[in-house]
């Protein structure tokens, strides 16, 4: 769930100033807390667009979402350790897109997120493969590679090399970023990925809801 100035909004390919609201899916409403409870999302992920972007934040809309999920994963832009929201139910996520510093002065992080933008992290255009084994031994509970390229594009992943970042990474490992359909599920799964973050292929119909009500294949 994207959510920009208050309501959940579709993702494409990181354009941020294209997005506009999550009007045409499964739900029928784009506040936020609302949205998880007619669609009943197992575990929630939240991208406070706002934030990331430096501009205000969706605090409020993201407290209201804390009591319709027994967790909600929450990336509110961290630039710091400060940026954690430490309230039950909620695992923040650190992003390579804005956080600066030593990543084991995150301790009250609970996913580290490596935002890839054409085979590329943000911010230094590194490969995140290395980034996966630099930053494996800091505690994180999970990682994430959240293709910003792909997102909401449906492009199968975008030709990442999935089986070279799940070898990088011995920890648990999710994905994000234009899975288009079952076949896609499938491919990350016998890849060795945990977990998915999917939006558009739930919303057109290529991915059951009962998956994302669910939390598992």
């Amino acid at each position: 769930m994207d959510i920009l100035d208050g309501v959940v909004v579709h993702g494409y390919k990181g354009k941020r100033y294209q997005y506009k609201p999550l009007d045409w899916g499964l739900a029928h409403t784009v506040i936020p807390h609302e949205y998880i409870r007619e669609l009943r999302i197992k575990y929630p992920y939240l991208a406070d667009l706002n934030r990331i972007e430096g501009k205000g934040n969706n605090d409020k809309a993201i407290f209201s979402c804390k009591n319709e999920a027994e967790t909600i994963y929450v990336n509110r832009g961290a630039r710091g350790p400060e940026d954690a929201l430490k309230e039950p139910g909620i695992k923040n996520v650190l992003s390579t897109e804005t956080y600066r510093g030593d990543t084991s002065g995150y301790g009250s992080f609970d996913l580290f997120s490596i935002v890839v933008k054409d085979g590329k992290a943000l911010p230094n255009g590194e490969d995140p493969s290395r980034i996966l084994k630099d930053n494996s031994y800091f505690g994180f509970e999970a990682y994430n590679i959240l293709n910003l390229s792909s997102v909401g594009a449906e492009d199968s992943m975008g030709g990442l090399d999935l089986e070279s970042l799940r070898d990088a990474c011995g920890s648990e490992l999710f994905y994000g970023g234009g899975v288009t359909g079952m076949d896609d599920l499938y491919r990350l799964k016998n890849a060795g990925f945990d977990g998915v973050i999917i939006a558009t292929a739930v919303h057109k119909g290529n991915i059951p809801l009962e998956i994302v009500q669910r939390g598992e294949l």
